[in-house]
Formats: C-alpha cells, sequence, structure tokens
C-alpha cells in the first residue's frame, strides 16, 4: 500500500515536472517567437525612403562617433556613424546603421570607385565577393563637390545611399552594407584611427 502510494506521488511530481518544463519551453518559444515578429516588423518598416530628414536621424539613431579624415595638409571629409539601438553596426538582425560622410573636396565619381576598390583590396576581400557592385555604385554615385553629404542607409537587407538628404539610388542585398562598412570599421582598416573615432568604446 505504502509502496503504491510513494509509486503514486513520484509519478505526478514526474507529470508536474515534466508540464513545467513543456511550459517553460512554451514560454520560451513564444518570447522568441514574439522577438522575431517584432524584429520582422522593424526591418519591414523603413526608416526614409526618398529623404532622410534631420528630424528621422534625431527619432531613430543614436550617435557613436565622428572622425575627419586628412591626407597630409588637406582635409577630405568628415564622417558619422549612427545605428539605430546604439551598439556596433550589424549587431543584430532588428538594426538599422546610418553613415554619413560630408566632403570638404570635390572628388569624382571615379575616384570614389577607385577609392572603394582599393580599400576593398586593403582587406584582402576576394573580387567575387564585391564585384557585382561596383556597375551598381558606377550607376548610384554622382560627381560630389565640396559641401555634399553622402548618406548610406542600411536597413534589413537593402541599403539606401543619399545625396544630400535626397534618394539617389538603393541595393537590394544582405552582404553589401556590412562590406561597404568594413573599409572604416574593419579591424584590418587602412585607417585604424578613424575606426577608434567611429566606434569609440564600443571597440
Amino acid at each position: 500500500m505504502l509502496r503504491n502510494f510513494s509509486y503514486g506521488v513520484f509519478l505526478m511530481m514526474m507529470l508536474g515536472t515534466m508540464c513545467s518544463s513543456a511550459q517553460a519551453s512554451n514560454d520560451i518559444a513564444a518570447d522568441n517567437d514574439k522577438h522575431m515578429t517584432q524584429c520582422r516588423a522593424t526591418e519591414q518598416t523603413p526608416v526614409a525612403t526618398d529623404e532622410l530628414m534631420p528630424s528621422i536621424t534625431k527619432q531613430h539613431f543614436q550617435l557613436l562617433g565622428s572622425a575627419k579624415f586628412s591626407v597630409l595638409f588637406w582635409d577630405i571629409y568628415q564622417s558619422t556613424l549612427l545605428t539605430s539601438d546604439g551598439q556596433a553596426p550589424f549587431s543584430n538582425a532588428c538594426q538599422h546603421a546610418l553613415f554619413e560622410i560630408r566632403y570638404l573636396r570635390d572628388i569624382s565619381k571615379k575616384e570614389l570607385l577607385d577609392n572603394t576598390i582599393e580599400q576593398w583590396r586593403h582587406l584582402s576581400l576576394k573580387e567575387q565577393d564585391y564585384q557585382t557592385f561596383v556597375p551598381m555604385l558606377e550607376n548610384i554615385w554622382p560627381d560630389i563637390q565640396a559641401g555634399d553629404q553622402l548618406s548610406m542607409l542600411s536597413q534589413a537587407n537593402k541599403t539606401i545611399f543619399y545625396l544630400n538628404r535626397q534618394s539617389i539610388g538603393e541595393i537590394d542585398s544582405a552582404t553589401f552594407a556590412q562590406l561597404f562598412l568594413a573599409i572604416w570599421l574593419d579591424e584590418n582598416t587602412s585607417e585604424p584611427k578613424l575606426r577608434q573615432q567611429l566606434l569609440g568604446e564600443l571597440i
């Protein structure tokens, strides 16, 4: 009798534990599903389309850092890095990143493209990783005049370029934005001081 009673208690305890574990698993799964739903909703809601207003930047982004690039005695551009959550770019799938460059001198489209390719080669990237994007950039980027601002907005799997806050083209790719920002943010960048200034305490 006692043995049957003990077995019954043990069985009830086991069932209770299994139910609790199942409920915990369901709660975790529900939380994950909720997070993914929120993430997808964030990704599907664009920060901006045709125009990147200062109010949008102020409302949606947090400044990580800024840096001026100079060669000898000539200032070339002032750059600013922002993200939607204040964390390093590409730290999570829901994040939006904004990189802005205000040019302090004229620079041609050809110079922009040549310098970009040169920096990718400096990072020892395979040509096959970036060659698809070169003609796209050639179609998007214009000749730059001193005072112009070129902005790159990364959200979900899309990158949008703006000239003086007006959209000039976009690239649908899950890898381009990270590939492009690697020029400044990769550990092997040719300008480690700029990387330090852009990422600040996040390094």
